[in-house]
Order: C-alpha cells, then sequence, then structure tokens
C-alpha cells in the first residue's frame, strides 16, 4: 500500500490571487470553470529522494527500483480522492523511461528493473483497440479489473490495455537500454536478462532491443521521408502520441489544428530515433555481434539527420519547427510554431557536430530559448507566448514543465554551455522551493509570482466542433518532475563544470546580461 503523502498543519500559500479567465480564441466560449481549493504547501522544500521513494513504492533508498517502475504522478492528501489529481497514478512507458534515464548512474536498480517491465508488455500483435504493434512498446499501463480510470477509459473510448498510443516511447526504450550498458559498470549484462513477454515466451533484453528497432526501422521504410510519424489507429485513441498529447498541441501559425488525417513528424520524436539508430548502432558493433546490421543502421540515421536539417528548419526565422503534417493529397507542411522541443534536439548528436551550419543553427536555437518570448520566471515555456494558441495556463501551450527544461539544460551542457545550463536549473530549483511540490508543470505567464493552476476551465471550440479544457491544474507530485530535481542535487554535490569555450561564453554572457540585470 502507498503512504500518502500529507501536507503539514502549518502551512503556507503559494500566490492565489483572481486571475482572469484564458484569452479565447475565434469560435470559443467557456462552458464551465470550476475553483479548486486553495494551494496549501509545506513550510519546508520537499525532499526528491522521499517522492522518489513513494513513487517507487519503497520504504528506503536501497530499494528503489525493487517493484518495477515508478508511478507517473501521484497526489498530495489534501486532495482526498478528487480525480482532477488522481489521473496518472499507474506506470505510463514515456514517463517512467525518462525518469529511469536521468537518475540511471544513481539508481541503475530502477532503470533495470523498468525496463524488463517493459519488455514484458512490448506488443506482440497488431490490435486497433490497444493500437499495440509487433516491437512496440505501452505508452500506459493499466489494469481494468483493479483501475477505474482504465475502465472508463475502454468504456468511452474504446481502449485496450496496455495501450501503446505513443511513438517516442520504443525510442526512449533503446536509449536507456543503451545507456544503461554505456553508464553502469558491466551493464552489458543486461543484455541477456531474461523476461516472460505477452506471447508466454522467454526471452532476453536483446530481443526486446531488436524488435525495438525493427518496428522503428518498419516505420521508417513505410514513410515516404523516412520519418517517424504518428497517426492513430483507434478513432478514438491519442490523436497526439507524443509527450506533448494534448488534442490541440500540433497547430498552423494561423491556429489551425495540424490534420490528423494524415501522420504528422514531431521534431524531438526525429532526434530521439536518430541517437536510438546510433545506441543500437553501437551496440551491435561491440555487444551483439551484428557489425553488417550496425553499418546500415549508422547509414539510416544519416539519412534521417539530413531530412531532419532540411524539412524542419525554418530559414528565414532560423528554428526547427515544431513538426510537418500533410495536407489532403499528402504533401508536407511545417508546423511553423516556436515550441519547447526545439530544445530537445540540444540534446541530441544531431547538432553536436563541429560543422558550421551545425554550430550556426544550435546558437540560432539557444537564442530562441533564452529570449523573452520562450523564457519566463518559471523557466522555458513550452511554446512561445506570441503563438496564437499560446495561453499561460494551458497544458502543453504555454505553461513551463521542469522535465522538459531540465532535458534542455542537460543539452547545454553536453555541448558546452555550462553556465545556461545551471541558469535553468536554478530556476526549476526555485519553482520547487516557491511550490513545495514537484508539480506537472507551472504557468508561463511573466507574474512576479510562481503559479499553479488551481481551476478547471473548459471552453466550446466551435471550429473544431469540441469542448477543449483549457486550464487545469497540474499533477502534485509527478515522477519526471522529482527524477530532475533529485538528478540536478546530486551532480551539484559532485560540483559544476563551468564553460570554458571563449566564443560559447560570450553568447551565454550576452544572453544572460539582461535577467542578471532584472
Amino acid at each position: 500500500m502507498l503512504r500518502a503523502i500529507f501536507i503539514p498543519k502549518m502551512a503556507r500559500t503559494v500566490a492565489t490571487d483572481e486571475l482572469p479567465l484564458p484569452k479565447l480564441l475565434d469560435g470559443e466560449r467557456i462552458t464551465y470553470v470550476e475553483q479548486e481549493n486553495e494551494y496549501n504547501v509545506a513550510n519546508r522544500v520537499p525532499s526528491g529522494l522521499e517522492a522518489m521513494e513513494l513513487l517507487a513504492k519503497a520504504k528506503n533508498r536501497k530499494q528503489i527500483g525493487d517493484f518495477g517502475p515508478v508511478l507517473a504522478s501521484l497526489s498530495l492528501s489534501v486532495h482526498g480522492k478528487d480525480p482532477a489529481f488522481h489521473l496518472y497514478e499507474a506506470v505510463f512507458g514515456r514517463d517512467s523511461l525518462r525518469t529511469a534515464y536521468d537518475l540511471i548512474e544513481y539508481y541503475p536498480k530502477l532503470a533495470k528493473s523498468t525496463l524488463l517491465a517493459l519488455a514484458a508488455v512490448q506488443g506482440v500483435m497488431f490490435d486497433t483497440a490497444r493500437e499495440e504493434e509487433p516491437g512496440r512498446i505501452p505508452h500506459e499501463v493499466r489494469d481494468p479489473r483493479s483501475d477505474p480510470r482504465a475502465r472508463m477509459l475502454s468504456e468511452t473510448l474504446g481502449w485496450g490495455w496496455p495501450y501503446y498510443g505513443a511513438v517516442d516511447v520504443t525510442p526512449e526504450f533503446v536509449r536507456t537500454l543503451a545507456a544503461y550498458c554505456r553508464l553502469v559498470p558491466g551493464g552489458a549484462a543486461i543484455l541477456n536478462e531474461a523476461y516472460t513477454g505477452r506471447d508466454g515466451a522467454t526471452h532476453v533484453l536483446s530481443d526486446a532491443l531488436l524488435a525495438a528497432v525493427e518496428w522503428i526501422q518498419g516505420r521508417l521504410s513505410a514513410n515516404t521521408e523516412g520519418l517517424l510519424e504518428f497517426k492513430r489507429s483507434n478513432p478514438n485513441g491519442l490523436p497526439n502520441q507524443v509527450w506533448k498529447d494534448s488534442w490541440d498541441a500540433y497547430f498552423h501559425a494561423d491556429g489551425e489544428i495540424a490534420n490528423h488525417e494524415q501522420g504528422i513528424a514531431s521534431i524531438e520524436v526525429q532526434a530521439a530515433v536518430y541517437d536510438a539508430l546510433l545506441d543500437v548502432a553501437d551496440l551491435c558493433e561491440n555487444c551483439l555481434n551484428k557489425r553488417s546490421q550496425a553499418v546500415e543502421l549508422r547509414r539510416t540515421a544519416e539519412r534521417l539527420r539530413l531530412v531532419i536539417m532540411e524539412l524542419f528548419w525554418d530559414e528565414h526565422e532560423r528554428y526547427f519547427v515544431l513538426g510537418l503534417d500533410r495536407d489532403k493529397a499528402g504533401k508536407i507542411r511545417q508546423l511553423k510554431v516556436m515550441t519547447s522541443n526545439m530544445g530537445h534536439i540540444l540534446h541530441s548528436r544531431v547538432l553536436a557536430g563541429d560543422q558550421p551550419d551545425q554550430i550556426e543553427r544550435r546558437e540560432a536555437v539557444i537564442r530562441h530559448l533564452l529570449s523573452p518570448a520562450m523564457l519566463g520566471l518559471n523557466g522555458i515555456r513550452t511554446l512561445s507566448n506570441k503563438e496564437i494558441r499560446y495561453r499561460p495556463g494551458a497544458y502543453h501551450n504555454g505553461s513551463v514543465w521542469i522535465w522538459d527544461n531540465y532535458f534542455i539544460a542537460q543539452g547545454l551542457s553536453v555541448l558546452g554551455y555550462h553556465n545556461l545550463a545551471h541558469f535553468i536549473d536554478d530556476r526549476l530549483l526555485a519553482d520547487i522551493t516557491a511550490t513545495r511540490r514537484f508539480p506537472e508543470y507551472l504557468r508561463g505567464d511573466n507574474d512576479p509570482d510562481r503559479r499553479l493552476n488551481s481551476r478547471i476551465v473548459r471552453a466550446w471550440d466551435k471550429n473544431n466542433q469540441l469542448e477543449n479544457t483549457i486550464e487545469q491544474p497540474p499533477q502534485d507530485i509527478q515522477a519526471w518532475s522529482v527524477a530532475s530535481i533529485l538528478a540536478i542535487h546530486i551532480r551539484r554535490q559532485h560540483g559544476q563544470h563551468q564553460t570554458t569555450d571563449p566564443v560559447k561564453l560570450a553568447l551565454e554572457q550576452e544572453l544572460l546580461a539582461p535577467y542578471r540585470a532584472s
């Protein structure tokens, strides 16, 4: 049984001054507003270790990983059984892998148990209700016999379980397994770890790895441009099968929703696939005695890199667009909106080289990310405040996600921009200090106070003929938020790297000067 997360009687409150209702787009009207209870928060900054123990169902740090993957989130006891704060108390493939990846050097047992658990539910057949495909790693793992939310999703949307509707989880599985082999002493032995698959047979993790790669390669080879696109097979499945899975997160500059009748390719997914292909090539060459396959994987990765650089780059504004959709005739169109997704490419080897084009593009992306349009008090916004669908309290269209910022900061550090990485990390630590929790996300406005949504606001969208939740409270304790903050603290205990390259240092000083002056 999980221990409850309690709020001490002595508490202070995050700023909850009355906020104006979110702006409405053409064709929208407010249909529902519910003000949640005030956000009472503890007097002390929460312990990342304690939160991680709760999410991992562990009684102490040594048990983290003993009971499989972490839950995606938990609620504070002050919210009782309010369903708005209990949405994700289950295993989500993406969240559990991201959490395991960020802590892999400190809690390798968590990564190992996560990989084995997800391999055990890897897809083995084609099933529309589950959106299952052979080799695919699931998005969400629930048991409808004991989980009322699973039953609700099955009854209202026809979902089967596990539910596989995500395209980024499988490459993240590959990357996490490769990272374990690379970073954990003797880690390559994990490839021989046995598990029982959904087919009832005994396999080893190298089988799951190769099945995942086969799924990725199958998707790429079936695509005209060689991209990994998403398009739901269950008509009531998630329309956006990536981490920004809100139905309205993918759109054009004029606000028109992307065409979900055709495939959609997201920039950060392509970067993750590129890295996954290179990771598997290394494993094939060094651990699996599959040298010819390694050569082909690197060729595929290079073709993908060239496509990313050509199709996703907006030469006029000089940034990587959110993604690509297709018109009714199947012709590629850029989704020319500025999002935090472009920051994920800084964490990828796509821009890690020293070619002039790579250097110029990553510096351009960094400038955009540190601009006032993208960077607010709480961190880098999911969506630029200049875009038509920007709303500071929107789930993926203007809010600030801690894991998203941490991932970008990690990329900056890998590229040698350590001072920029520390700057973003400092904002994330301040977010935790102010909110006294590990929230799923914070608001993305420029107020002097760090704010969390404290209400539910729904609007009828006449143009798209549906009711849209345009504001909702975040989950209280989100696993990948906890992992991000815990990783920052652990790294800082071992000292911080400083920027030494004079060219990079000059760019950092230029970009940080306005924020330090204020």
